[in-house]
């Protein structure tokens, strides 16, 4: 038979010797079938593990003040809003001609922390000839005067600390000078919280 390999391992003679194998030991022809299969099949489990993500709110948020706010807008403070974050306030106040102007609670400063936090509120500077004050004065839940932020001064801020659960106030005054007239003082300003 030259030309055709029929040595023991030879594929036409290898299947020949499996065959009466398997028709003479049909068990060791399973145990051996198993065996190929469990070879190609492999299986691999991955470790899950649940991931939670969110935003951490900040220690000291802005409120609506009790007289003034988004939902209490006046022909004196005619524009309020409250970033989403609750960091920074936007405000456009109107004064009176040559009169001062109060506003008794403009904000709040709500401390939802469990611990203390040191404030610290800055805005530009308002460079206006006719604004000879305007200011917010941050006072305590017990009424007492913790700083103010003068608007009129270069770089203005006001620093305070605020205990843990407690919410401060902060009151506007806006006092015009002689010559300012209906339409030209409407400052727009934004105060920004930062905290530590």
């Amino acid at each position: 038979m030259s030309g055709q390999d029929v040595s023991p391992n030879s594929p036409p003679t290898f299947w020949k010797r499996a065959r009466t194998t398997i028709v003479a030991h049909p068990v060791l022809a399973v145990l051996v079938a198993a065996g190929l299969a469990s070879a190609a099949i492999a299986l691999t489990y991955t470790t899950t593990s649940t991931v939670t993500t969110g935003v951490t709110p900040v220690p000291v948020q802005f409120v609506a003040g009790d007289d003034s706010g988004p939902s209490t807008l006046t022909d004196y403070v005619s524009a309020y809003t409250i970033s989403t974050n609750k960091t920074y306030i936007t405000a456009t106040v109107n004064g009176v001609p040559e009169a001062s102007l109060a506003v008794g609670s403009f904000t709040k400063l709500q401390n939802v922390d469990d611990a203390s936090h040191s404030v610290t509120l800055s805005t530009t500077q308002v460079v206006n000839s006719y604004v000879a004050q305007y200011e917010l004065a941050i006072y305590n839940s017990a009424d007492a005067l913790q700083d103010t932020l003068n608007m009129t001064v270069a770089s203005p801020s006001a620093s305070i600390t605020i205990p843990a659960g407690e919410t401060f106030y902060a009151t506007l005054t806006l006092r015009l000078g002689s010559g300012a007239g209906i339409d030209n003082v409407a400052l727009t300003n934004a105060v920004t919280l930062s905290v530590s």
